[in-house]
């Protein structure tokens, strides 16, 4: 083994005064060597430089990368050798690109590097909210993951670099990250005392080790974890066995068992590496990992044995805090004899760096990189590996980031030169907010300056999300409608055109009969379920399973018409018979007005309410109405309740005789006489000062209680429940938001959304639409915990309106089965997911969601951006920009609001256009739109 320190290598101008160094890495091929430091510079060296001169031969760095404004903690080169990745205690990610044209040192900024090599800061991740620890690319250089004192690991998407996932479960500081060669898994670890594995797929957290770290009393700056090359194992730094310091070794199994672990070390583990390749000793094939920490030694393991292969101690005169292997390619090779088969690099606190290199009498060589392939396609790697003659060929084999023209967009045009200065800084803005700073911002007084500024990145957790880009949901083809699924008309004596009669099947579900309904039930029997019938909500609250029918005329000028047409061609209108021998019409084609009655759920003994305000309802021959929190009173009235509910500002409860009272939940105080229904409610929500109310005549309305003011007025959900197929849905949830939005969800998956400027029903979720986006919706197995508000889908999904397209799906599923999945070519897909994400941004406008109106925008933006559909581009540009210097006269402009839900248009605006800088082709809308914003913020 050969050690070199050279003395040169530091990163201060005085040797004397020597700063430290935090992190050091090398480059694919071996010839370069970056180091980060407390200057808040990068450097970049010369392998050569080191391992071929007299180390008192000062060499400059090949490249000085000074655009931090804090500490450089870490510096991790890609896999494919494109980037350069540093993270600092400026809380931002820089992604440095090395310009192989460039006969200059910058633009004038001081911003980029100094040297014979020319480095650009090509993207800036400003998404953590304090010091950046610790950096890891996954294998194949897809995902860059970054974790900090925040207590967060953040996942980047390495082909836009926009945020996708935010890990959270670490409790406290989380110092080191390391990805599964396999490229099933990422592993953090955390100064909670926990190693945490989290599954790529979809982000969430697959297991959780502590065995290894109660015992730890030590204190480290960081803990630097480390994967196997064969995916067998981690090891974690800064673990105790006792009082003793050890590096842990994780084993990959079912419970993740820490039997092993490396022993020798006097003090704390601050890092742990692997040496990429496996090697083979005397036959025997084992990796080798090197570990270092406070004791200043650097030792060296093979997996295979219990007692390091080498130790180099007193190496340092301060703590050793990273390492990074290389292995040099047998082409490279300068001696045949011993040749040098693996260099390891370790820095130090003390401004140093140590290089040692090994030979293969000592170390052995590496096994070929099929043979290693062929280990990780044990653990689930899918790519090919048996013609791979590198770690590049192995990891990278599909060149989905080797292509260095690759700009965001899928048609394999070479990316543009930027021209303008300003087309470089909207590259360089971050893209990515978190959930709780990116609404406040987006809702902050737009001004000139904010025009120019970066947004902040520390974006919505995409792990918890989860919409993943990757996953997809199918339906089942809507079934073709038939002669015998539609009304059969005939004609009468005098020529008329009638229809014979058809039956509806109940709201609860099953099929159509032609048997006669029984009765209506009344309000004081107990309905009976029907068998899986799903529940309307949670309990104590009885399912409606009654009996319905539809009472539908066609309107005219002059009043209402007879179930008879003089033209063939008008719409056919069908007679249904409903209980007890009501005589009422439907239209084959969409109502024009309807009226729906529902069963009033039956009297019981006992009704209470769920969530933070507990009431009781005590029904005999009237009611006595119980408050046990937040505060304690009770009410008495004369009738019998057939349906309560109570938020912290009101609590209202539903009469048989069809009066609803409301009260406040705090004292007990009426708010209001009781209000009259006509018919008693079957359905009451109520959410902060709002209160819904669904009457048996199907007729929705929603009352501000305190202002005493009706936000909507007896909308019908006739239209809803309106079907060609004969199969008419059942409602499993009403829905009301905090702004008093609502939402109805019928068995059939779709939900449905009323908006008052249209005065209609739009439909927000659909099972059967969609189907072929990347982002079509897919159903979990979670049980649905809704109590009738958004705010219930906002903490389980990653934003409300997925919650409850998730709902909806999800009701669909258990009563129809889980649909098969659709094919559909490139083309396909891509056309239906950007009509799919247009939908989801005014979906969510029209519930009134900031957070999603944000977080669907930049989905649409990032599409956008990919396609560069231009025609498509000018039209949202123009959208969001509004007068008057939108171009064309579409009539939408005309009409223009300023925000979508309450989120200024100019806003989204703002983010749009940093996203679309991403790809150069879309340079010049993004300079005239910049430019035309502008000027109105000016104004």
């Amino acid at each position: 083994m050969r050690i070199t320190k050279p003395e040169w290598l530091h990163h201060d101008a005085d040797k004397k005064k020597l700063t430290a160094i935090f992190s050091v890495d090398f480059h694919p091929d071996g010839q370069r060597l970056a180091t980060g430091g407390m200057d808040n510079k990068v450097r970049v060296w010369s392998t050569h430089a080191i391992t071929h001169n007299d180390s008192a031969q000062p060499h400059a760095p090949l490249a000085t990368l000074a655009a931090h404004g804090g500490a450089v903690m870490c510096v991790r080169f890609s896999p494919n050798a494109r980037y350069l990745a540093s993270g600092a205690d400026d809380t931002v990610v820089l992604i440095w690109e090395q310009d192989t044209h460039a006969d200059y040192s910058g633009l004038g900024d001081g911003s980029l590097s100094e040297g014979s090599e020319v480095w650009r800061p090509v993207r800036r991740l400003a998404g953590h909210a304090s010091d950046v620890c610790d950096l890891a690319w996954s294998p194949d250089a897809r995902f860059l993951a970054s974790c900090g004192l925040d207590n967060r690991v953040l996942i980047w998407d390495t082909r836009t670099f926009t945020q996708v996932a935010e890990l959270t479960a670490h409790t406290q500081f989380v110092k080191g990250v390391t990805f599964d060669p396999a490229g099933k898994y990422v592993a953090t670890q955390s100064d909670d005392k926990t190693l945490r594995i989290w599954r790529t797929s979809d982000w969430a957290l697959h297991a959780t080790v502590s065995a290894p770290f109660q015992d730890n009393i030590f204190s480290t700056y960081f803990r630097r974890p480390s994967w196997s090359p064969d995916g067998a194992c981690i090891a974690a730094a800064n673990a105790a066995n006792g009082r003793v310091p050890v590096a842990a070794i994780v084993q990959r199994a079912a419970a993740w068992p820490t039997d092993l672990s490396f022993v020798g070390h006097h003090a704390a583990i601050e890092a742990v590496q692997f040496s990429p390749r496996i090697v083979s000793i005397d036959g025997t094939q084992t990796s080798v990992c090197a570990a270092a920490g406070q004791d200043r030694s650097v030792s060296v393991w093979l997996t295979s044995q219990p007692v390091p292969l080498t130790a180099a101690t007193a190496l340092f005169a301060g703590s050793v805090f990273d390492l990074a292997w290389h292995i040099p390619e047998p082409s490279s090779y300068e001696s045949e004899d011993d040749p040098v088969v693996a260099r390891l690099a370790a820095c130090s606190f003390d401004g140093t760096v140590a290089l040692l290199e090994f030979s293969r009498s000592e170390l052995g060589s590496p096994i070929p990189i099929p043979d290693q392939g062929a280990m990780l396609a044990a653990h689930g790697w899918s790519r090919p590996y048996k013609s791979a003659r590198t770690l590049a060929d192995l990891h990278c084999s599909d060149g989905s980031n080797n292509d260095d023209d690759y700009d965001g967009n899928s048609d394999g045009r070479p990316r543009p030169i930027a021209e303008t200065v300003a087309q470089i800084h909207l590259e360089e803005s971050p893209i990515r907010e978190s959930r709780e700073s990116r609404i406040a911002r987006a809702l902050e007084p737009i001004s000139n300056e904010s025009a120019s500024e970066p947004v902040s990145t520390a974006a919505e957790p995409l792990a918890t999300i989860h919409m993943d880009e990757q996953s997809s949901v199918s339906s089942p083809a809507e079934p073709a409608l038939t002669e015998q699924a539609m009304p059969v008309p005939v004609r009468t004596k005098d020529g008329r055109k009638r229809v014979a009669p058809m039956f509806i099947r109940p709201l609860g579900g099953g099929r159509a009969s032609t048997a006669k309904h029984s009765p209506v039930q009344s309000a004081g029997q107990a309905p009976v379920p029907k068998a899986g019938q799903p529940p309307f909500a949670d309990p104590p609250r009885l399912p409606i399973d009654m009996p319905l029918w539809i009472e539908a005329r066609v309107q005219s000028s002059i009043g209402t018409f007879e179930a008879t047409t003089e033209n063939e061609d008008a719409d056919v209108v069908a007679r249904v018979v409903g209980p007890a021998g009501a005589q009422s019409l439907v239209h084959a084609q969409p109502l024009t007005a309807a009226r729906v009655r529902l069963s009033v759920p039956a009297v019981v003994a006992q009704l209470s309410s769920s969530g933070a305000v507990s009431i009781v309802a005590h029904n005999t021959d009237s009611l006595r109405l119980v408050c046990a929190s937040p505060g304690t009173w009770t009410v008495y009235l004369d009738q019998p309740c057939v349906a309560l509910d109570a938020s912290t500002n009101v609590t209202a409860v539903s009469l048989v005789d069809g009066t609803v009272h409301w009260f406040d939940s705090g004292s007990g105080a009426r708010l209001a006489p009781p209000l009259m229904l006509g018919t008693p409610a079957t359905v009451v929500r109520c959410t902060g000062r709002f209160c819904l109310v669904l009457d048996a005549s199907g007729l929705i309305s929603v009352y501000d209680v305190v202002a005493l003011e009706a936000r909507a007025d007896h909308i019908s959900i006739a239209p809803l429940l309106n079907s060609l197929d004969q199969s008419v849905p059942a409602l499993t949830g009403v829905l009301l938001s905090e702004s008093g939005d609502f939402v109805v969800q019928l068995t059939n998956g779709c939900a449905f959304a009323f908006n008052t400027m249209l005065r209609s029903w739009l439909r927000i979720a659909d099972p059967h639409a969609f189907r072929r986006s990347d982002f079509a919706t897919r159903p979990s197995n979670r049980p649905i915990t809704s109590t009738g508000t958004f705010a219930a889908y906002s903490r389980s999904s990653a934003s409300q309106l997925e919650g409850i397209q998730e709902s909806a799906h999800l009701q669909y599923t258990r009563m129809q089965g889980t649909p098969s999945e659709p094919t559909a070519s490139k083309a396909v897909r891509a056309c239906v997911t950007l009509d799919h994400l247009e939908h989801q941004l005014m979906a969510a406008a029209t519930i009134g969601n900031d957070d999603d109106v944000v977080r669907f925008t930049d989905l649409l933006a990032r599409r956008l951006a990919q396609t560069a559909d231009h025609t498509r581009v000018l039209f949202w540009l123009d959208a969001l920009l509004g007068p008057p210097l939108v171009t064309g006269e579409q009539p939408s402009i005309k009409s223009w609001t300023p925000c979508l839900a309450s989120v200024p248009k100019r806003r989204l605006l703002q983010r749009m256009l940093r996203i679309l800088a991403s790809n150069r082709h879309l340079q010049s809308q993004v300079s005239e739109y910049s430019t035309a914003l502008k000027e109105l913020l000016e104004i």
